[in-house]
């Protein structure tokens, strides 16, 4: 599933995409479950931001100042791609087009991903790790009582309301780098004992970032065909010897051997 840097290299696409690009229509595949987008605009420009795990995409009328957000997640393996008209992806959910033959698809294989029009950003998702950091350290303070900082940090960390963008190969990343925490500890005792959990909160995403996102099954890089280019950071997740085992959510987590004595 695409975490926080994976929607931040989306975002980043849209952007330099779209810059110079004033788009005319919107197509929605009838089959996909989300709903129909209400664009009353001749012609628009796109942006995006990502937080967390989630994007807003602004639609921004060219004639006028009128805006409208629309909310992103990506499921289990959406992105962004650009291409000539009539050459989509047949995963190709969601088409902005262009006057000069060019559509900004969202592609979703697995058909997880969700829009909604008219919103922006969750306010049941926490602050970005990232370039909110005080106030991600924040709000985790101010709840560090509540229920879930009592499970085993390993599930903690995918607590969306106050990790929001971490997922299932940042924690693994995340939690392997402090080699004297057992990941077993309960979440609260292990942000107290060991606060550089919060620190790689913020690092290993932007580290991800950096490298160019996560080896992730059926997640694209909507950049590997120009000037990014991928390098594995990762040392602990997907690589063999290491522990692993389905946490409540059925999710696997990859963690350091030593912990199974």
């Amino acid at each position: 599933m695409p975490e926080l840097a994976e929607l931040r290299f989306t975002a980043d696409y849209i952007n330099q995409v779209s810059e110079d690009i004033e788009y005319i229509s919107c197509y929605k595949n009838p089959q996909h479950k989300c709903q129909d987008l209400d664009i009353p605009f001749y012609k628009y420009k796109l942006s995006a931001q990502s937080r967390g795990k989630e994007i807003v995409v602004e639609v921004k009328d060219v004639h006028s100042d009128k805006t409208i957000d629309i909310r992103w997640t990506m499921g289990m393996s959406g992105y962004f791609k650009l291409t000539v008209t009539g050459l989509e992806h047949k995963h190709a959910h969601l088409q902005f087009r262009t006057s000069d033959g060019r559509t900004l698809s969202f592609v979703d294989v697995r058909r997880f991903g969700k829009w909604k029009q008219g919103v922006s950003w969750n306010k049941d998702r926490s602050p970005d790790p990232t370039y909110e950091f005080e106030k991600f350290k924040a709000n985790i303070k101010k709840n560090i009582h509540r229920a879930i900082f009592k499970k085993p940090i390993y599930e903690t960390l995918m607590d969306q309301k106050f990790f929001n963008g971490i997922g299932n190969y940042l924690r693994a990343e995340i939690l392997y780098r402090i080699p004297t925490l057992n990941p077993n500890t309960p979440g609260r005792d292990a942000i107290e004992s060991h606060p550089e959990v919060l620190d790689f909160c913020r690092d290993i995403p932007l580290l991800a970032y950096k490298k160019g996102g996560g080896s992730i099954k059926d997640w694209e890089n909507p950049f590997d065909s120009s000037e990014e280019v991928y390098e594995n950071f990762m040392i602990c997740y997907g690589r063999r010897g290491m522990g692993q085992i389905i946490d409540r959510n059925g999710r696997r987590f990859w963690y350091d051997p030593k912990w199974n004595a």
